[in-house]
């Protein structure tokens, strides 16, 4: 998941998917003006636009091919320019074991996307006037086990709910199917009080969207996948998209599967059987299908206008900011240029879009992308669509950060200017390391790899240099790369 990109459970049996063909990103006489004068923003489609794109389809080969060659890239990438699609590609396999193609129409496993129509359904209903996001959670959904959490704060990441799904594991019998309402129950009996005060703290919380996801299905009366495919994926000609049937075994044809390269060997890097919770994860789109999802946002066409203007908030915790939207995209200052991810075992899904440029990008990946690339091939291909120099670090480039063991990892602790950020305060919370921007609010800081550290809620991935304790740290993320030294 977006949050924290890590493993829940060991993965299991493999299981079986399906194909579906590609549909344009349709909403009738209202997008078709506006993509008629998005045209003449945009540039023309004829020989000059084609030109365009296979210069376009050159560069962003020569990007990618690298990554590919050296095992870390399996997966698509397409990239968009108003309506039309200028690169669309798959490399690799879906699923080995059937030498199965990863094409651009292939769906996948998006984990932490889901967030992104979870908001939006819950966002549809604030607008109808079915939801009121001050209102009790208990409101909407009755067993919901802590009666003053606001249905704000369950989406705003300050809830207080256990903050990963490795918490609930004592508490099913293996095999046993785990329900958002199941999740809920252990919940009430183990965690009866939330772990902070709601609406003080921020927290990346998953379980915040399945159950925002079920409350959704509670004022409807419907099935949320029966929800968002109404609101959103029939309309937009998603129709590579869906909510994952709970069991493996009652997904037909053949399933995208998750992998990882390790001995010189592709080994499988899966996710997990039995989940029936949906809302923070467990959707599944193809990369044209999360296209016109990004799309939709870059032309305006997602949501009603007054829905996107509210949307475009901050989400605010303790009065003070996240860089995240209440839509849970992280934007530019502008909130012009915004994008989310989704990051679960060797699954990896980015979609970006540009509303003043209109442009998206967008990439899924299956085979367990190194944590160093992703930031930096997001932003190598959203400045390549924009005709700037983009080129990602080769597989093989030398790294000169430091690598942290459980032993070194709180020696990162200090303050450092990072000249374009301001200051970055490391400190040591208990057990977790914990970064807070400036006089900002704090933000946990988790190791994802010897070399690399992730701060969900920021989206920055620090690496440090120059010794343990180290005198310099990197913060990488999609809008930029900045380098600062300990004070």
């Amino acid at each position: 998941m977006t949050g924290v990109p890590s493993v829940r459970r060991a993965a299991t049996t493999p299981g079986g998917g399906r194909r579906v063909r590609r549909a344009p990103l349709r909403r009738g006489v209202a997008f078709l003006a506006l993509v008629g004068s998005a045209a003449l923003t945009w540039g023309c489609r004829g020989r000059d636009a084609r030109d365009d794109a296979a210069s376009l389809a050159q560069r962003a080969d020569a990007l990618l091919s690298p990554l590919v060659a050296a095992h870390e890239f399996s997966g698509a990438v397409v990239l968009a320019r108003g309506d039309s699609v200028l690169y669309a590609r798959g490399f690799g396999l879906a699923n080995r074991a059937a030498g199965d193609p990863f094409t651009p129409d292939t769906p996948t496993d998006a984990a932490s996307m889901a967030k992104t129509f979870t908001a939006a359904a819950l966002w549809l209903l604030v607008h109808e006037g079915r939801v009121a996001l001050d209102t009790p959670v208990v409101r909407y959904v009755a067993e919901y086990p802590h009666p003053a959490t606001t249905v704000r704060q369950l989406v705003w990441h300050s809830n207080g709910l256990p903050d990963s799904y490795e918490f609930f594991d004592p508490h099913f019998a293996p095999g046993e199917v785990r329900t958002t309402e199941g999740l809920l129950g252990v919940v009430a009996r183990e965690r009866p009080a939330p772990s902070f005060a709601p609406g003080t703290q921020f927290e990346y919380s998953s379980l915040g969207y399945d159950v925002a996801a079920l409350l959704v299905e509670r004022v409807t009366g419907r099935r949320f996948a029966d929800v968002l495919a109404e609101r959103f994926f029939a309309p937009l000609g998603m129709t590579a998209s869906f909510a994952r049937p709970a069991r493996f075994a009652d997904w037909p044809g053949v399933r995208t599967m998750g992998y990882r390269w390790a001995d010189s060997a592709w080994t499988v890097f899966d996710v997990f059987d039995g989940e029936a919770f949906v809302g923070g994860s467990n959707l599944h789109h193809s990369a044209n299908d999360l296209s016109r999802w990004a799309r939709a946002f870059a032309l305006g066409l997602a949501l009603p206008a007054e829905v996107m203007a509210r949307g475009e908030a901050w989400m605010t915790v303790s009065g003070k900011e996240v860089p995240i939207t209440a839509l849970s995209w992280y934007c530019d200052a502008k909130r012009e240029r915004c994008y989310w991810t989704g990051d679960l075992n060797a699954f990896y899904s980015f979609a970006y879009w540009d509303r003043v440029r209109g442009e998206s990008v967008v990439y899924v990946s299956n085979s367990a992308l190194p944590m160093r690339r992703r930031a930096e091939l997001a932003r190598a291909l959203v400045e390549l669509l924009a005709g700037r120099e983009a080129q990602a670090r080769g597989p093989s480039a030398a790294t000169t950060f430091e690598r942290f063991s459980d032993s070194t990892r709180a020696r990162v602790a200090g303050e450092y200017e990072v000249p374009g950020l301001g200051t970055v305060h490391l400190r040591q919370a208990g057990e977790r390391l914990v970064l807070q921007h400036d006089d900002g609010l704090a933000f946990a800081v988790f190791p994802v790899s010897p070399e690399v550290f992730f701060v969900p809620g920021t989206d920055w991935w620090l690496s440090f240099s120059g010794g343990v304790p180290p005198s310099a740290v990197q913060v990488r993320s999609v809008f930029g790369e900045w380098e600062g030294r300990r004070r």
